[in-house]
């Protein structure tokens, strides 16, 4: 079966390729979506944004399930670190249901949604890009002058269409369970977690919650360790073997843009490398690449050189972000349990968390952090490795 020629196919309805969607068709463009889920925004994802994400897509406030005041974060010695503010500083929010309307809204300005398509193949040549797919075990082609890669981490299509695909990588894990226990957002460190990761307790709605865990290797083992672990400091849990895993990119590309073609979300690596947390990015970097996308397609200029533009305005917002938040993660993984509970101390005695900290943008209170006595409490090589970085980051 052969569709007609649209200007815009984008593959993956998540946040990043439904707000793409989303902008192309609001400003006129013909666009089809591909994903090659049945149930759209249906992803393991913690569901957590900035207080600040309200301002840029309001009508997140429909999806809200509490807004976040305080957080407790646990050293690995078991000492209570929590930080509270008079105004919210975080969402926690139903992802499924707020990525689905804006793909429904998509599709309300004529973008054709296409579930269940697996694609297998992309083509691009010097006017179109052709996309094979598969559906019910029969083969679909669409036809486009330009398509928006957005689907998940690792995916081989990156390659076949000259994207760089993200060097580093960590793992989640996550169930829901039924618990009201907790009224704030709870940070584990330590413990029977890997070094340099933590474990939360996210409260949602209706008594459940969600508890998890980031890691490098062997995510469902970790895990349960760590509920072992989180049953003596609450013993009324209950754990269901059901364990969801999914992979995480904590790098971003070298490359977002080719001909014709343009990168965005999880399989460019734009996503938070402090938690790995990516639905504020990978939506902004969406608002980005849909604008000059639009641009290119009715200057009908859709060459790798034009579409650079889209790297470089996309690096002037979140290029120094996200090496800052490798800094961050390296320094941490770096550290030792007693360095843990060091800096965690100080943090608390100091005063240095009493500055406004965003959910998503880290690297203030990062460069903040190490201009104080943080280092001090690490041993010389890494003390000498970080500030080095700094160095280059700000020269």
């Amino acid at each position: 079966m052969k569709e007609p020629i649209v200007d815009t196919i984008v593959v993956g309805s998540g946040p990043a390729g439904s707000q793409c969607a989303y902008n192309l068709s609001s400003r006129g463009h013909s666009v089809i979506l591909l994903d090659y889920r049945e149930n759209i925004g249906d992803k393991l994802c913690t569901g957590i944004v900035s207080a600040e994400f309200e301002k840029f897509y309001p009508d997140v406030s429909k999806f809200i399930y509490r807004r976040a005041y305080s957080a407790s974060i646990f050293s690995p010695s078991g000492k209570l670190l929590k930080i509270k503010r008079k105004s919210p500083q975080a969402l926690i929010i139903d992802r499924e249901s707020f990525i689905r309307e804006i793909a429904f809204n998509a599709e309300k300005l004529d973008t054709k949604l296409k579930l269940g398509r697996v694609v297998e193949k992309i083509e691009v040549n010097s006017k179109f890009v052709q996309v094979r797919v598969k559906y019910n075990g029969e083969v679909e082609e669409y036809t486009s002058r330009s398509l928006v890669l957005a689907s998940w981490f690792g995916s081989r299509l990156a390659k076949m269409v000259g994207l760089d695909t993200p060097k580093t990588k960590i793992f989640g894990a996550q169930v829901k369970i039924k618990f009201n226990g907790i009224d704030e957002v709870n940070v584990f460190t330590g413990h029977s977690l890997p070094k340099g990761f933590f474990g939360w307790m996210v409260p949602l709605n209706n008594n459940y919650s969600y508890l998890g865990i980031l890691g490098k290797e062997n995510p469902k083992e970790i895990f349960e360790d760590f509920c072992r672990n989180l049953k003596n400091r609450f013993t009324t849990l209950s754990f269901s073997d059901d364990v969801d895993i999914w992979g995480i990119t904590v790098s971003p590309s070298s490359k977002i843009f080719s001909n014709r073609i343009v990168g965005i979300g999880d399989v460019v690596g734009q996503v938070k490398p402090t938690t790995g947390g990516g639905i504020y990015f990978s939506m902004r970097s969406a608002d980005l690449a849909s604008q000059v996308l639009s641009e290119g397609l009715l200057s009908n200029n859709l060459s790798e050189t034009f579409l650079s533009n889209y790297q470089k305005s996309w690096e002037k917002i979140f290029k120094k972000e996200l090496q800052v938040g490798q800094l961050a993660r390296f320094f941490y993984e770096s550290l030792s349990e007693d360095e843990i509970n060091n800096i965690i101390n100080y943090l608390f005695e100091s005063g240095v968390l009493d500055k406004e900290i965003s959910f998503d943008w880290h690297s203030e209170l990062v460069m903040y952090a190490f201009k104080t006595k943080i280092l001090n409490f690490v041993k010389t090589p890494m003390r000498k490795a970080v500030q080095k970085v700094i160095y280059s980051l700000n020269n």
